[in-house]
Parts: C-alpha cells; sequence; structure tokens
C-alpha cells in the first residue's frame, strides 16, 4: 500500500476519511478501522504526516491523528 513515492490514494482517502468521521484516532485505532497491520499504519501515517496530510499530537505514550484542515 505504500509506494515509492509515498502511499497509494486509496489509503490517503480511507485515513482522511476515517479521521475527518472520527478525529484524534490512535495507530491502532486507524489500523483495526482499515484492517491494516498496526506497524504498517504506523509507517504510513508517517509518510502522510510528512506531506501534510495528517498531524498528531501526543498524549501519554500514544499518538493522536488528526486531519490537516488548516487549523490546528
Amino acid at each position: 500500500m505504500t509506494t515509492r513515492k509515498g502511499v497509494k490514494p486509496a489509503l490517503t482517502k480511507n485515513v482522511k476519511a476515517a479521521l475527518k468521521k472520527e478525529p484524534g484516532l490512535t495507530v491502532k485505532d486507524l489500523a483495526e478501522r482499515l484492517e491494516i497491520n498496526r506497524q504498517f499504519m504506523a509507517g504510513a501515517l508517517a509518510v502522510l504526516e510528512e506531506k501534510g496530510d495528517v498531524y498528531h499530537r501526543n498524549v501519554g505514550p500514544a499518538r493522536i491523528y488528526f486531519p490537516v484542515d488548516g487549523d490546528r
């Protein structure tokens, strides 16, 4: 689901849709909802964050992800 240039568009769309519907999900939550391995999801989220599609906040040991909509 990742390519040399990043994450495939279908996965990007699904992650952004899940975060718009329910902002503030952990890697584990997103992986469960999208039926993807948690470690793979963490890598995909790192790529999406680098591209500016999502951002995270640390809450204790967890990373909570949000969609980028212009406001942080």
